[in-house]
C-alpha cells in the first residue's frame, strides 16, 4: 500500500528508499516467521498462531489483495503472504483439537476458522471502505489538518492508504500479541512457536 504516494516537496530525498527498504525489510521478517511457524508447528505437533490472529491476519490480507492494492508488486506481496499461510492454517486444523480436548471449539477447529475468518473480511472491509469514503481521512482531520496530497488510490488524490494499513494491520498486530500470550499461558507450552520466533 502506498506505492503510487509521492513525497511532498519538503521531504527529505532519504526518506522513500528508507521506505521501500523498511518494508521489504518488514516482509522478510514476515514471511520467515510464517515459514518458522510453520516448521516449529509440524515438529511439535501444535499450532503456533492462535485462531482469531490467524483469521484476522488471513482476512486483512484477503480484502487488501482485492480491494486495496493496487501496485503488482503490493499483490504478489500479499499472495506469497496468502500461500506462506496455508500450512499455518493446516498445522492449526491438524493440531488444534488436541490442544482444545473435549471443546467444542477443537471438534469444530476448521468451521470457527473459517467462520472468524469471514468475519474478519467483513469487519476489515468495513473499516477500509470506511477509510476510503473520505478524502484526506486519517490522522490529522479535525482540528489538525494534515495534507493528504500525493497520497493515490483508484486513480484520486488523497486517501492514504499506507496509514490505512497502518491502523488495520495495527489491530491484528494486537490481536496476535495477546493471542500468542494467552495461548502461552493457557497451554503452558510454547508448541508452535520459540523465542527465537517471536
Amino acid at each position: 500500500m502506498g506505492s503510487l504516494d509521492i513525497p511532498p516537496p519538503h521531504a527529505p530525498r532519504w526518506l522513500v528508499p528508507l521506505h521501500t527498504i523498511l518494508m521489504s525489510i518488514a516482509f522478510l521478517l514476515w514471511s520467515a516467521c510464517y515459514i518458522l511457524m510453520t516448521r516449529r508447528s509440524f515438529a511439535t505437533k501444535s499450532y503456533g498462531m492462535p485462531l482469531l490472529a490467524l483469521a484476522t491476519n488471513v482476512s486483512w490480507e484477503i480484502v487488501n489483495l482485492f480491494y486495496v492494492c493496487e501496485m503488482p508488486l503490493e499483490k504478489i506481496g500479499l499472495v506469497m503472504w496468502l500461500v506462506l499461510d496455508l500450512p499455518l492454517v493446516w498445522a492449526t486444523i491438524k493440531f488444534g483439537p488436541e490442544e482444545w480436548k473435549g471443546r467444542w471449539i477443537g471438534r469444530n477447529i476448521g468451521y470457527v476458522l473459517v467462520v472468524l475468518t469471514a468475519i474478519g473480511c467483513v469487519c476489515h472491509y468495513a473499516f477500509t471502505i470506511w477509510w476510503l469514503a473520505e478524502r484526506g481521512r486519517g490522522y490529522g482531520t479535525g482540528n489538525i489538518i494534515i495534507n493528504k496530497d500525493g497520497k493515490f488510490w483508484g486513480g484520486r488524490e488523497g486517501f492514504d492508504t499506507s496509514e490505512m494499513a497502518f491502523w488495520s494491520s495495527g489491530v491484528s498486530q494486537v490481536i496476535c500479541s495477546w493471542g500468542c500470550l494467552s495461548m502461552l499461558t493457557t497451554r503452558q507450552h510454547s508448541g508452535g512457536t520459540s523465542y527465537s520466533i517471536w
